[in-house]
């Protein structure tokens, strides 16, 4: 398998994995021609994309999604709800509710915790969850049989509390249907990653995070060696082999 982060942050999200001769777009947050691009630099190519699967209906998750999807060709794995409330054209769509196959690679959709409904994806031993206020019970269940992971760190609680958003909005960021901080991304590695081999932080926001605080929380609560990287929300992050 090969991971291969395109962008990961507020400002953007794309991830491609390719496994068992599949591959598959989870999110396409970035315009097509930025993906494009990006994955060029990583030596990727849409025309070898098989699927695209969304895990929820906001724009840094699927705004190039319809682009992509009609440029070249790429069906759009969604919930109904997501297909409901995505406003993106016309593009092949395919509305999933439980496990399916893209050719004959099985994606497993998690429940996660947003203001809007959301989900992550297992894809053999790779899990993706971003944008979650809480580590649900179901991402509880499925992340001690990863062996690779790209989680949501998305922010400092202390930043997130001396910043200046108004107050309505730190609550929500704060709320179970919010997003995951850096204590509880590193914390639920520690306590479930029991098989995990390789770590990606993600999702990092740019006004209450920062590279290094996300990888000192990580260093601090994880007692265990464990490769892990955090993703860029400028560029490309790179490809990992698992």
């Amino acid at each position: 398998m090969e991971i291969s982060v395109i962008a990961s942050g507020s400002n953007g999200n794309c991830c491609l994995v390719e496994h068992q001769g599949v591959s598959v777009l989870i999110d396409a947050g970035k315009s097509g021609s930025e993906i494009e691009t990006r994955m060029k630099k990583l030596n990727k190519n849409l025309d070898d994309v098989d699927g695209i699967v969304i895990t929820h209906a906001h724009s840094d998750h699927i705004s190039g999604a319809g682009v992509l999807s009609r440029r070249f060709g790429i069906p759009v794995y969604t919930t109904k709800e997501v297909h409901s409330h995505a406003k993106l054209g016309k593009f092949e769509s395919k509305i999933f509710s439980g496990d399916f196959k893209i050719n004959n690679l099985k994606v497993k959709p998690v429940a996660t915790s947003h203001n809007v409904n959301s989900c992550g994806f297992v894809i053999g031993k790779f899990g993706y969850f971003t944008d979650t206020g809480v580590v649900t019970n179901h991402m509880k269940k499925a992340i001690p049989n990863l062996n690779s992971i790209l989680l949501e760190s998305n922010y400092d609680a202390e930043l997130v509390h001396n910043g200046r958003y108004p107050a309505f909005l730190k609550k929500w960021i704060l709320s179970d249907e919010g997003h995951l901080s850096n204590d509880d991304a590193s914390s639920i590695i520690q306590e479930k990653g029991k098989n995990l081999t390789l770590v990606l932080l993600g999702h990092l926001s740019g006004n209450h995070n920062t590279p290094g605080i996300a990888s000192e929380t990580f260093n601090t609560l994880v007692k265990k060696k464990i490769d892990f990287s955090v993703c860029s929300r400028d560029k490309e992050s790179g490809t990992w082999k698992i």
